[in-house]
């Protein structure tokens, strides 16, 4: 089986501040990565000096997205079209739609996007995060949106949503204001030690978020802590296990299509 990852996310630069050690890892094990992001961040920072001006930011940002995914080793990158900030105000069922398109379409075995908080509490975080527990059972379902079978996207079902979450002991000690959760309700453990450096090249790639970058990278111990990167398994259609996953993939049957 040739492992399919799809990462279901809100803006460029989601990909590596949040899962880019898991993207680079099963990238280079030869997984087929696709990452899809919902708007191009055209409500985001221009970056410190400024890069760009606010009408080209979009466009500007799209293109780090797509040079991050690149140094991540993402097969694929699609954009769903939806501009930054408005998620919240946009009906639910279009964004599900453009969701489920993408799946049936990548048909990836594993399914990842934010956790209920979004970690970092944005609209957009939140509102991905249950556009991809609508979409993950909304894929498999052809009552839904039975007009991508005619196109050629038939029901696809994904054996599982994982939710990007970090423990909240940890953020609590940098005194950041995200949101963590209790690390017990951790489900899954990715080591991502081998990429640390990967992931922290791809953060140079998003320029116009350089003061991001920095603060981030400045964390006390947080090469340390991009080591590993921690899930919360949302949803299955395989036995869950019942010790912590150190894969995504775990319990996935090899002869998966």
């Amino acid at each position: 089986m040739r492992k399919r990852l799809l990462f279901l996310l809100a803006h460029p630069d989601d990909e590596t501040f949040g899962p880019g050690g898991t993207i680079a890892r099963y990238a280079a094990e030869g997984a087929d990565v696709t990452l899809v992001t919902a708007t191009r961040g055209e409500a985001g920072m221009l970056g410190e000096p400024p890069v760009t001006d606010r009408a080209h930011l979009g466009e500007v940002r799209a293109a780090e997205l797509v040079r991050a995914a690149g140094i991540l080793g993402a097969r694929d990158v699609v954009f769903l079209g939806f501009r930054d900030g408005t998620l919240a105000d946009t009906p639910r069922e279009r964004i599900v739609e453009t969701a489920v398109r993408e799946i049936r379409r990548a048909r990836p075995h594993v399914l990842v996007g934010f956790g209920p908080d979004g970690v970092s509490r944005h609209p957009d975080h939140v509102v991905m995060s249950a556009v991809a527990s609508e979409a993950f059972d909304a894929a498999a379902d052809p009552a839904r949106f039975p007009d991508q079978s005619t196109g050629g996207l038939a029901p696809w079902a994904p054996a599982k949503l994982y939710q990007f979450e970090v423990a909240e002991d940890i953020l609590a000690k940098w005194g950041v204001p995200l949101a963590g959760v209790p690390r017990e309700r951790l489900t899954t453990f990715i080591d991502t030690a081998a990429h640390v450096g990967r992931k922290i090249e791809a953060f140079q790639a998003h320029r116009t978020q350089a003061g991001d970058v920095a603060r981030i990278l400045s964390q006390e111990g947080y090469r340390e802590f991009a080591r590993e990167e921690t899930y919360v398994l949302a949803k299955s259609r395989v036995p869950r296990p019942s010790r912590p996953e150190r894969d995504l993939f775990d319990g996935i049957p090899e002869e998966g299509g």
